[in-house]
């Protein structure tokens, strides 16, 4: 038994060493057929990573809030480098992926999903890409009563999620996290009858918007 222990200790500590490093070689399928390599000539070094891959992201708030008919324009921040097997950066930390998290539904439940469509790499260079965050189904119910300041604290939000937060709260100046850039208010409508009460979609930066590649990307290795 202790050294069932002593064995889960060190795989728990080798996860973390991989994690902290930003290596995500295993997750990726990557085709030779797409990596030239030229002696003494101008090196094409290209690698495409396959589709399913997965592109680990963060966003600078704690929280993300739109109504569940919203769609609004984010960007998402690559916190580590994304390496292959051999430490080739592939997709270099700080690279920005623009998108929209738009409704999205499952299994009859409504929600949201990030949909990317742009990558820029520090370098300047950008491309297209084609990925999807799982999709979010988690809400906030928002009473009437509920202080803003509690509801909002570090958060971006949506312009419908702002409209029904200043309409339930009855403060209708919503000063407090940041506005997305995006259409929405008229997610308001579904409540004008029960306006005691609402529900957000709820969207978690940390765990919910680690994206999957649903076309294979063909990157450079020259991109940093």
């Amino acid at each position: 038994m202790k050294s069932l222990r002593r064995w889960k200790s060190g795989a728990a500590a080798m996860m973390a060493m991989a994690i902290t490093t930003g290596t995500v070689a295993p997750i990726f399928i990557l085709s030779p057929a797409n990596a030239q390599y030229r002696i003494g000539q101008f090196r094409n070094r290209d690698i495409t990573i396959q589709s399913g891959a997965r592109i680990p992201t963060t966003y600078e708030k704690d929280k993300i809030l739109v109504s569940q008919d919203e769609t609004v324009d984010i960007t998402l921040t690559v916190p580590n480098n994304i390496t292959d097997n051999r430490g080739n950066i592939l997709i270099p930390r700080d690279s920005k992926i623009r998108g929209r998290i738009q409704p999205a539904t499952i299994s009859s439940r409504k929600g949201a999903q990030f949909v990317a469509r742009e990558i820029e790499y520090p370098s300047g260079r950008r491309q297209s890409i084609n990925a999807t965050s799982n999709i979010v189904t988690r809400t906030e119910t928002i009473t009437r009563g509920a202080r803003t300041n509690e509801i909002l604290t570090d958060a971006a939000y949506g312009a419908g999620a702002a409209a029904i937060i200043g309409l339930i709260t009855g403060n209708r100046k919503i000063e407090i996290g940041e506005l997305l850039a995006g259409g929405g208010a008229g997610a308001l409508a579904s409540i004008l009858l029960r306006r005691n009460s609402a529900e957000l979609i709820s969207i978690d930066p940390q765990t919910d918007l680690t994206l999957r590649l649903t076309s294979p990307l063909t990157v450079s290795l020259d991109n940093r």
